[in-house]
């Protein structure tokens, strides 16, 4: 009996879930990991169930954040159902042959399932591949498991889960990443010195003079290379021409990663601080320095963990959306800790790490010379807590700054 796809369903009176339709979303990413982008052609984006079995398919509002997709297996004993993300070009999960995954999501399920992976390798198309340890029925709960090393050859993957005909399962927060320690994100400078990006090269994308960075794009500011370090260039608050000769405008330096897609990372790099300053349009503040951008979603949503302040004080802060701060408003997370004054013109190590929480909150670190010295959980502070992917990057303000081996690594 083929598997029948319910994509409107009444609102049901459960203990366990609520069910209900949601509209598509348009211009997200594949495979629909959290299953916020609701139906598109009369099924839910990028999953499907399959099997012999019949099936109820839609979603609830009872999973561990936001939407999750529900299966209520029907039936016949006996049979097989299997809930995976769809095997198509705009759905399947690009993998590199060698690499080691971790495969992690929350589920409910009245019986026992089994993870299950499929993999893709041109000219044999899809294959099954992984059959994980059976998961015992029982209540939502986070779990996770490290794949074999992708095969030779496989390209795609598509991951799920496999249950009996009878079962009725909660499916949310599907993630494959590489285990804990794994490198992300490691750019490095030339020794020839020279403008890398700058923000004339945002502002003007199509403008043919602009120096396009394939690592790092610049809302404010010049970014250069010296001797292999990144570096600020001369302080100014003069507007950057495509080369920045005239000017840099470093004097407000954001500087962030062109991937969004960092979601649980470490993120560390060493510092060099040559001088605070000012300009006639950035006056001395207490708090100029440099942060390390964290979980940076817009200029107007982000954490920042501040690591080397004039003042001396290091903690971090949020940004919500809607205030008198270029369109946001600031939120101490952490305490402030006192008298961290970095010396002038000597190499410090930095770093910041960012992890969502099972509640639904997200804890960040700060540490520097190999010391956490500031630590918070946001469950709210100004608005919901920042949680999944967004860009890293580096602010400064009114500090002449240079820095190298700026890595990113995952927390698994």
């Amino acid at each position: 009996m083929r598997v029948k796809k319910r994509v409107a369903v009444p609102m049901l009176a459960s203990v366990l879930t609520t069910l209900i339709t949601i509209p598509a979303v348009a211009d997200t990413t594949p495979p629909n990991q959290s299953f916020e982008q609701g139906w598109e052609n009369a099924k839910l984006k990028c999953w499907s169930v399959g099997g012999t079995g019949d099936a109820r398919f839609t979603v609830t509002g009872r999973g561990h954040s936001g939407w999750a997709a529900y299966v209520e297996g029907h039936g016949p004993d006996g049979e097989r159902l299997k809930l995976t993300s769809d095997q198509t070009p705009e759905c399947a999960i690009a993998v590199t042959a060698g690499k080691t995954y971790s495969l992690s999501f929350w589920s409910w399920a009245s019986d026992n399932t089994e993870p299950v992976v499929y993999a893709f390798t041109p000219g044999r198309g899809w294959r099954h591949w992984y059959w994980g340890a059976k998961i015992p029925g029982g209540p939502l709960a986070r779990h996770s498991m490290t794949l074999p090393p992708i095969r030779d050859g496989v390209t795609l993957v598509s991951v799920g889960l496999a249950f009996g005909a009878t079962t009725t399962v909660v499916l949310d927060d599907v993630a494959l990443s590489p285990p804990a320690g794994e490198s992300l994100f490691a750019p490095s400078f030339s020794r020839l010195d020279g403008l890398v990006t700058n923000e004339f090269a945002y502002w003007s994308p199509t403008n043919p003079t602009r120096r396009d960075s394939t690592d790092w794009e610049m809302t404010s500011g010049s970014l250069f290379s010296r001797s292999g370090n990144g570096y600020t260039g001369r302080i100014d608050s003069i507007q950057a021409d495509s080369t920045s000769v005239n000017g840099t405008n470093s004097a407000i330096f954001r500087l962030t990663t062109r991937d969004h897609s960092f979601t649980d990372v470490a993120v560390r790099m060493n510092l060099d601080v040559h001088r605070f300053t000012s300009t006639s349009r950035t006056p001395r503040r207490d708090w100029d320095g440099v942060h390390l951008f964290l979980r940076y979603k817009s200029q107007y949503e982000l954490y920042y963990a501040s690591v080397a302040r004039r003042d001396g004080k290091v903690l971090i802060k949020k940004k919500c959306r809607g205030g008198s701060a270029n369109g946001g408003s600031y939120y101490p997370v952490s305490a402030e800790v006192r008298d961290q004054r970095v010396a002038p013109d000597q190499w410090t190590r930095v770093g910041a790490s960012i992890r969502d929480n099972a509640d639904g909150s997200v804890t960040i670190t700060l540490d520097r010379g190999g010391r956490t010295l500031a630590t918070a959980t946001d469950r709210g502070i100004g608005c919901a807590p920042l949680r999944g992917a967004g860009a890293l990057g580096i602010r400064g303000d009114n500090t002449e700054f240079e820095f190298n081996t700026f890595r990113v690594t995952s927390l698994g």
